[in-house]
């Protein structure tokens, strides 16, 4: 598994706040999750082949 490094997350996005940072990748449909220190981890795979908005993961469901 190969993850970007913080500067290509920077880089890519353009932002350096997490929140931004993830704003922007959602705009761009590129898949990431959120580490436990707040930052992004964003796989490469997923910048070269970014899924179409439909091909997303769905998001959790919580049950009570």
């Amino acid at each position: 598994m190969i993850v970007l490094t913080e500067k290509e997350v920077r880089a890519l996005t353009g932002k350096t706040y997490h929140k931004a940072q993830a704003r922007a990748l959602d705009s761009m449909g590129i898949f990431y999750r959120l580490r436990p220190d707040g930052s992004l981890a964003v796989l490469r795979v997923h910048v070269e082949n970014p899924a179409p908005p439909d091909r997303l993961p769905p998001e959790p469901v919580l049950q009570p």
